[in-house]
């Protein structure tokens, strides 16, 4: 987590392997009632594509570290994690 002069919360960021619809696990810092501000899906490639998936994806409701996907396979690409965090 890093905080940012005058933005009223802490950020965190993790870029993480992709995979199939369901649980993906996140380091950092992220946690239940969290805000997730992006997830962004990265396609390898010259150049590399990213496609915004926010709508998508939600913070665990009961598992820190967690973010759930409901809707897109993305095994074999990236995903890009930026979430804001209230601290304890």
């Amino acid at each position: 987590m890093s905080t940012i002069s005058g933005f009223p919360t802490a950020i965190g960021c993790a870029m993480i392997y992709g995979g199939p619809v369901g649980t993906h696990q996140v380091p950092g810092s992220l946690k239940p009632g969290d805000t997730l501000l992006s997830v962004e899906h990265i396609t390898a490639g010259a150049p590399p594509t990213r496609v915004d998936r926010t709508a998508e994806f939600t913070v665990s409701a009961t598992a820190g570290g967690v973010i759930e996907n409901d809707t897109t396979d993305t095994t074999g690409d990236w995903l890009h994690v930026l979430w804001s965090s209230k601290e304890d």
